[in-house]
């Protein structure tokens, strides 16, 4: 297990002023990493893109924001080209700046998005969609480019298959606003595949 230099304390966050994270291998062959700490609203995105430059995939887990706390736990794969995980700082990946454009050539099958009266505040969005290395980062990225910042997110990956859940809302925590709302629909709707 190998973990970062501001990891001092527990993944349950002992002292919630913390950030750390910690990298282990999972019984797939794959790696277990855990995350937590407190960032800005976009930086899983940031992470995600910066995993997938390095020819890495999340492939499941979940990420969940306390107030302004993150716990998260990912497990990842990597591909045959890709950089020893292990030798990767997270925090820095999660706090590099994202200069990836809004690209638009990702893919999805379904997608079910519900109103933020349903859920507390925050705006649902699950998608479905056929496993793409970068899939995540660009999901995310097109989000913050809304102003839109997810507070829980679902990952999973099923026989080449991606799950994804989120939980999103605006600046500030606030609900994500009508026009924020209608962007997002037009913006899945264009990445739907007929």
């Amino acid at each position: 297990m190998i973990k970062s230099d501001a990891a001092t304390d527990d993944f349950r966050g002992t002292s919630r002023g913390k950030s750390g994270f910690e990298i282990f291998p999972s019984a797939s062959g794959n790696f277990i990493v855990k995350i937590w700490g407190r960032f800005s609203p976009e930086w899983i995105g940031c992470l995600s893109s910066g995993l997938s430059r390095h020819k890495i995939s999340i492939v499941k887990g979940t990420a969940k924001k306390s107030l302004a706390y993150w716990e998260t736990g990912f497990e990842i794969e990597k591909t045959r080209l890709a950089a020893d995980p292990r030798k990767l700082d997270f925090l820095a990946l999660a706090k590099e700046e994202n200069n990836t454009t809004q690209e638009n050539s990702i893919a999805i099958t379904r997608y079910i998005l519900e109103p933020p009266e349903k859920h507390g505040g925050a705006l649902y969005l699950e998608i479905k969609a056929a496993d793409q290395l970068g899939f995540l980062g660009q999901i995310l990225n097109n989000l913050a480019f809304l102003t839109l910042f997810p507070e829980e997110i679902s990952i999973d990956t099923v026989q080449g298959n991606i799950f994804d859940k989120f939980w999103i809302r605006g600046l500030g925590g606030n609900p994500p606003s009508a026009a924020a709302q209608a962007a997002l629909k037009k913006k899945l709707e264009e990445w739907l595949t007929k």
